[in-house]
């Protein structure tokens, strides 16, 4: 029990992490990757591991758990329990959730927040369309339903984590409803609560984290180290900022997302999928089982067409520019997010209305200035065409095409302005003058303006632009590069499940749980 793993690559496995009791909480993406994990976590470290997840997708799992009772099938939320009718049951279940609120210093509206594409479909309705749902339907129909719905998915994580007992509860990221309540009722509860996330610095990489928003604190701590020491940059990431600068791209894994759009896929592909979806929509009315419904398959099917006729219909909206244009052009950039965003939703709450930050950057613009906004190419066909039409009749706001090249967007901006997107960080690569309104994943470096303040972005924006964009290149390459070597050092080669095991079991040994509060620069 206390003999380390050794891995191909020599790598220990901290003897901590075996015999653990996991909880697991599966996302619709990266699937396969968890599945080969958790399956080595099994066979290698003897982790006794339970699913929480919907009725009919237990075989995925089938070699990551040990036994069938490992899983904890998901109900459907929108029917009412039978303890609603007890009003000291009720009381008493609020009072839980009053407590857990206290204990993370997140209210339970923050969760309804995160379910914009369901549970909080108020927050979204106008701005994208998506599939409707039976819970969508209701919380339209009646404001105070979604807080109903969450009470009910309280209680069902409380008792699934007070049965279970995990020693971790992991996932891949904590922004939906359910992953979020089991956060913070672990919190309450007192159980260690754990992602793991792809590098959005290198790609085929991961980390793992204990923060709410899902940020590698482990970086941001090495960064500090490295600062503090005035440590060289290593010979690699000094390549890495060279190469970026010369062949501006993203990473391989966005690369990946953008290939896979719904409108790239051959018709035969497509149309195999909607069948798919169809199937299986089918097979749960038929079998009447008793978790979430779902996609619908109409619905997709009716999106699947709707899409490039909107596209078609408002690509008036949007422009283009080239090189040469853009360096003769005096500009604020903003890029914006998919809708809907989850990540958006559980880091930066405060941005995730975008049509707001067009509004609220609009309004700061200097004199003689365009503000340039990219839509996000997964967004497009999306949108009501009445979000275009207001978005073009905001003071000097010009939409740029999704599909167009950002970089020349990026390289040409006087100022650029993002939440948490990953624009600011190209935007640093680049020697652009960038600011950020939330927290985000390169903040370490302290490079650009973190603005807290939302009433200063006219000023921030014109003291910014009386200064140069980089007034020392080496210390701003020096900062870049700590950044750069601070996230290799904490990561860890995704398909290498052991070094990857290896890296949990140094979280667990080096940190405490982090409490749930913002981090600042």
């Amino acid at each position: 029990m206390n003999e380390p793993i050794p891995n191909q690559q020599g790598e220990l496995v901290v003897p901590a992490l075996q015999d653990l009791r996991i909880l697991f909480l599966p996302k619709n993406s990266r699937t396969a990757y968890f599945q080969g994990l958790l399956a080595t976590g099994r066979r290698r470290l003897n982790w006794d591991i339970s699913i929480v997840c919907p009725d009919g997708t237990q075989p995925v799992w089938d070699d990551v758990v040990k036994k069938r009772d490992s899983f904890f099938l998901l109900p459907d939320f929108t029917e009412r329990r039978r303890w609603e009718d007890d009003e000291k049951s009720v009381a008493e279940i609020d009072a839980f959730i009053a407590a857990c609120e206290r204990k993370s210093g997140v209210s339970a509206a923050r969760i309804v927040l995160t379910g914009e594409r369901d549970l909080g479909r108020g927050f979204s309705r106008q701005f994208y369309y998506w599939f409707p749902n039976r819970i969508s339907r209701r919380v339209l129909a009646d404001n105070t339903e979604p807080f109903r719905i969450l009470r009910r998915i309280f209680a069902f994580a409380r008792s699934t984590l007070e049965t279970n007992r995990p020693d971790l509860l992991l996932t891949g990221e904590w922004a939906d409803p359910l992953c979020f309540t089991y956060y913070l009722v672990a919190q309450l509860l007192g159980i260690r609560c754990i992602v793991n996330r792809p590098s959005k610095l290198w790609s085929g990489r991961c980390y793992w984290s204990d923060d709410l928003y899902w940020y590698n604190l482990s970086a941001r701590k090495r960064v500090e180290e490295k600062r503090a020491k005035q440590d060289a940059v290593s010979a690699r990431a000094r390549a890495r900022i060279e190469s970026f600068r010369a062949t501006p791209k993203t990473l391989e894994y966005v690369q990946r997302n953008w290939n896979s759009d719904e409108e790239r896929r051959r018709w035969f592909a497509a149309h195999k999928e909607l069948v798919r979806t169809l199937a299986v929509e089918l097979r749960h009315h038929l079998t009447r089982r008793k978790s979430p419904p779902p996609k619908p398959a109409l619905y997709l099917a009716l999106n699947h067409y709707r899409r490039p006729l909107l596209r078609w219909r408002q690509a008036r909206f949007f422009r283009r520019y080239s090189s040469d244009q853009l360096r003769d052009m005096r500009y604020i950039y903003l890029a914006m997010h998919k809708d809907p965003e989850q990540a958006l939703n559980g880091q930066a709450p405060f941005w995730v209305n975008q049509y707001n930050t067009v509004t609220l950057v609009s309004g700061a613009l200097p004199a003689g200035y365009l503000l340039l906004v990219r839509e996000h190419r997964r967004n497009a066909g999306r949108r009501p065409t009445r979000y275009y039409k207001d978005l073009c009749r905001l003071p000097g706001v010009e939409l740029i095409d999704s599909y167009d090249d950002q970089f020349k967007y990026i390289c040409n901006a006087d100022v650029i302005v993002t939440d948490n997107g990953t624009t600011g960080w190209e935007g640093l690569l680049l020697g652009r003058r960038v600011i950020t309104l939330a927290d985000n994943y390169y903040q370490a470096a302290k490079l650009g303006l973190r603005l807290r303040d939302p009433e200063q972005i006219a000023s921030a924006i014109l003291e910014l632009l009386q200064k140069p964009a980089v007034a020392d290149r080496d210390a701003h390459d020096q900062a870049l590069g700590w950044m750069i070597d601070a996230e290799w050092e904490t990561t860890s080669p995704l398909e290498d499940y052991l070094a990857t095991l290896n890296s949990l079991g140094t979280l667990l040994r080096e940190s405490v749980q982090t409490p749930v509060t913002r981090i600042s620069a």
